[in-house]
């Protein structure tokens, strides 16, 4: 479920419970949706700069991956699953890796130049850039 924000613009879309982050080199500022969900599913791999997509996860038992998952992905964590195994087998295709704590997904992002990830707003520091989602 995504929520619009009722005294933001309609074209931004406020995603409850998490904010996206990229490393502080990425120049992008804001993604559509549709476009976060193609990263995280890795059917989009390269920013327009041309570097590398990066997505880092959470790991399958945590809660905000669980919301990230139905709100973005919408799919289960349990689909996502189905997903990637049947991606590795026709596509060799893997998942993307996770990490288990806000912080850990901060160091990552912070230190991988194509990375991008998801946490808590409260979680976000200056080592990473929020991304606007439309």
């Amino acid at each position: 479920m995504v929520l619009l924000c009722a005294d933001a613009p309609s074209t931004e879309v406020q995603v409850p419970g998490f904010v996206i982050v990229v490393n502080k080199a990425n120049p992008v500022k804001m993604l559509p949706l549709v476009e976060v969900r193609r990263i995280f599913m890795k059917q989009s791999r390269m920013w327009p700069h041309a570097e590398p997509m990066v997505p880092v996860d959470w790991e399958s038992t945590s809660e905000i991956r669980q919301m990230f998952s139905k709100q973005v992905l919408n799919r289960s964590v349990r689909e996502m699953a189905e997903y990637w195994v049947q991606q590795s087998m026709t596509q060799g295709i893997a998942p993307p890796s996770t990490q288990r704590s806000a912080r850990a997904i901060l160091r990552f992002v912070a230190g991988v130049p194509g990375a991008i990830s998801y946490v808590p707003p409260g979680d976000v520091d200056d080592t990473v850039n929020v991304v606007a989602i439309k």
